[in-house]
């Protein structure tokens, strides 16, 4: 039976389509092998044409960008063949997914020649996005139809981690229960149940709500842009919105998924939501089906991005909406926005977003109870497969200012189930850890972190900057947590739940600085980062990192000096402190040595170190996964990888435990070897090879050599020297290059553009 401890199995995923494909590489990603099955080519002699299809789908797995595999070789876990040949891989399946086309007719026939195959233990899901599962396994044996249910991925399912798992009344809730766990602890996803009712959750409610808000804005006078401006980040949701988030889907897409609706729901009252919009139906006349054929609603010429005029068709260049409102709206916390737009209701901006907000309501207020089982439900999956920070009825309790669907908060907080009159009390997971409900478990708080009781011992160091960077403030307020921690508890854990773990260093706080030609507070500010840092690797307990997300600059310095990291599986890591002119001075340099050289025998010939932690710095980039990083090495084997991001503090706070339980010793401090003048030179030849090729600018070449300098100790031969020499040489390099015009100018274009300069 499949569970959290199915950590290695054989898969069958039937249908080598973008769904299917995306399938395959989520359970690689697993560790798991997988057969990857298609359509039989017409030549039964030659093997390689029978495999095309699902050669193709694999092909297409390894070329996606974004990547859909951790990493590039995990597709030798994924093996291709057809479905005339090759069914017999089925009867050692632990699972068998089938994600064929959305034809009843086929997936039918399919199952049956499924069933035929299958081993007696073997689990059936079908990937449909809202055929009834009543239905398809119509016919079926009792056997086969205990273990058959429905697994709507939404794509790509690497990054969006919602499942809705649909059961029948056949369906082994045993068996089932078990897979949910499976879904959640081993593949990475979150599950919700939904009924099996045409589009279930997801469906159902996405796809009118994309044609109202559509609709609406057509009908208020809106321009694409104003609407998106409105629908995005001001509503919590992502900033693709309604019309980019259209091209991004397919207008064929869509009006496919809604002519399926339309279809199966005749008794929907608010079926007529479910026709295109007239400006929809006309682009997908002239073939403008968004980005896939290069124009929708937007369409790109050059650098140069244009928007669709909603009532000529033609396009013009993008305009910036003018709602001012709105701007000072963003700088408040998303629950006040909601209960801030009722004042806005007689603006042209309000109006628009009152009727999409009523619309969503009226139409989730009816169908919630036909297509899930409780509030929460319906909230997660807009959450989860949406990216949406608040789900409807979370939304409309902000709005209206009752606590109709939820009340309470953390352990106390009850929700509204369907079929109960009484609020019922939301299930807690306890690997599922919600720093939202420890604010009552503040040990220690400031603008800049907050120190929380995650319990049994451990705290955990929160940062809440601006994308989390560091400062003067949450430098000190590092140090003053882990000294705190050190004192009232056995571990301590560092992670938040914000976007991101840390995108790096304030480079705004450096810029002041500079144009101030206050050198002073840049030195004493990059002396302090290295002792915080240091605080971390030699404290009296354990410090267990929890990176995820963008993890750069003194974000990742963070980490490497943490005890030991447990990492998210999407995680965005690296020292990329050369894009912007300079180098890393949070102890990056001295740290990457360090274990570049642990080991080393005194013998053989250590230069292959050195370099390799000179590429780290200098060539790699950053890591775009966990499981890249630990290959890249900012990551050692003794680190962990969560495999579902959401319970990744849980996980840090197991490794913490574990670590405090066995007697936690820190590490004694030790020198560290460095090579002298041999090294660099032998570091400096294809820096220099680099900048005569043009490959590397004048300044890229300064910057690379300063990082050599420091890699080879500045000494003249082989020797052990203190890591005090070399954070000293780390500082002393730092202030060389942050004076420079051409570091300046590219701290100032990453600030204003969000890009990298090249000069």
């Amino acid at each position: 039976m499949l569970n959290e401890k199915s950590l290695t199995g054989k898969a069958v995923v039937i249908g080598a389509g973008t769904m299917g494909g995306g399938i395959a590489a989520q359970l690689a990603n697993a560790g798991w092998q997988v057969t990857l099955l298609d359509r039989a080519g017409s030549d039964p002699a030659d093997k390689k044409t029978r495999n095309q299809l699902a050669a193709v789908g694999l092909e297409r797995v390894i070329k996606n960008r974004p990547p859909l595999l951790f990493l590039p070789e995990y597709a030798s876990r994924i093996r291709v063949g057809n479905t005339s040949d090759d069914l017999a891989a089925l009867q050692d399946a632990d699972w068998v997914v089938e994600a064929v086309a959305e034809n009843m007719a086929i997936k039918r026939e399919l199952l049956e020649a499924v069933e035929a195959q299958i081993g007696p233990q073997t689990l059936v899901s079908t990937n449909t996005s809202g055929l009834s599962l009543k239905e398809m396994s119509a016919g079926r044996s009792a056997d086969f139809q205990r273990r058959f249910f429905g697994t709507h991925f939404l794509n790509p399912p690497r990054y969006l981690k919602l499942l809705e798992v649909i059961l029948t009344e056949q369906t082994d809730r045993t068996l089932a229960e078990g897979f949910k766990r499976f879904a959640e602890q081993v593949l990475g996803h979150r599950v919700v149940e939904a009924r099996d009712t045409p589009g279930f959750i997801s469906t159902r409610i996405w796809i009118e709500h994309l044609l109202e808000s559509i609709r609406i804005a057509v009908e208020q006078g809106l321009t694409v842009e104003e609407a998106d401006a409105l629908t995005g980040t001001l509503l919590g949701r992502p900033r693709s919105a309604t019309f980019r988030m259209a091209d991004l889907v397919g207008l064929d897409i869509i009006a496919a998924i809604a002519a399926n609706q339309h279809e199966r729901l005749p008794d929907d009252p608010l079926r007529e939501h479910l026709v295109l919009p007239d400006v929809v139906q006309r682009l997908i006349a002239d073939g403008r089906l968004g980005e896939k054929s290069g124009a929708g609603f937007y369409k790109r010429e050059g650098k140069a991005i244009l928007a669709l005029d909603l009532q000529t068709l033609e396009y013009r260049p993008r305009q910036e909406p003018d709602f001012p409102e709105t701007d000072a709206l963003l700088k408040r916390p998303l629950a006040e926005r909601f209960a801030a737009f009722a004042a806005a209701n007689t603006t042209r901006w309000g109006h628009y977003v009152h009727a999409i907000l009523d619309s969503l309501w009226a139409y989730v207020t009816f169908v919630a109870p036909e297509v899930a089982f409780d509030v929460l439900s319906v909230d997660n999956v807009m959450r989860w497969g949406f990216q949406w920070e608040l789900g409807p009825f979370e939304i409309e309790d902000l709005r209206s200012g009752e606590g109709k669907n939820y009340t309470g908060s953390g352990p106390e907080r009850k929700m509204r189930v369907f079929d109960q009159a009484e609020l019922q009390p939301v299930p807690i997971d306890p690997q599922y850890i919600r720093l939202e409900d420890l604010r009552g478990k503040r040990v220690l708080e400031s603008e800049v972190g907050t120190l929380l009781d995650l319990g049994d011992g451990v705290a955990c160091l929160e940062f809440h900057t601006k994308m989390n960077t560091f400062d003067p403030v949450l430098t000190q307020f590092v140090t003053t947590a882990r000294e705190r921690a050190e004192r009232d508890f056995a571990a301590l854990v560092i992670g938040n739940q914000g976007a991101h773990f840390s995108t790096g260093y304030n480079l705004k706080w450096f810029l002041d600085r500079v144009a101030e030609s206050n050198w002073n507070a840049i030195e004493t500010e990059m002396e302090a980062i290295q002792a915080a840092f240091r605080g971390l690797k030699y404290a009296k307990i354990p410090v267990v990192a929890a990176p995820f997300g963008y993890t750069l600059g003194a974000g990742c310095e963070c980490a490497l000096h943490s005890t030991t990291i447990q990492a998210s599986p999407e995680l965005t890591m690296g020292l990329p402190e050369t894009t912007v002119g300079l180098l890393p001075t949070g102890g990056g340099v001295t740290e990457v040595l360090t274990r570049s050289m642990a080991g080393w025998d005194g013998i053989s010939d250590a230069f292959p170190r050195v370099e390799r932690a000179f590429d780290l710095i200098v060539t790699k980039g950053n890591a775009g996964s966990g499981a890249e990083a630990q290959k890249m090495g900012l990551l050692r084997e003794t680190d962990s990888i969560s495999r579902n991001a959401d319970r990744l503090l849980y996980d840090a706070k197991q490794k913490a435990l574990a670590l405090a339980n066995a007697g936690y010793r820190p590490p004694v401090q030790r020198s560290i070897w460095v090579l002298g003048e041999e090294a660099l030179a032998r570091l400096r030849m294809p820096i220099h090879w680099h900048y005569r090729s043009g490959a590397i600018s004048a300044h890229d070449r300064l910057i690379a050599d300063k990082i050599a300098s420091i890699l080879s100790g500045e000494v003249l031969h082989a020797q052990e020297v203190r890591e005090e020499a070399l954070l000293r040489l780390e500082r002393s390099h730092f202030m060389e290059l942050i004076r420079e015009p051409k570091t300046q100018e590219r701290m100032r274009a990453v600030l204003e553009t969000g890009k990298p300069l090249k000069n």
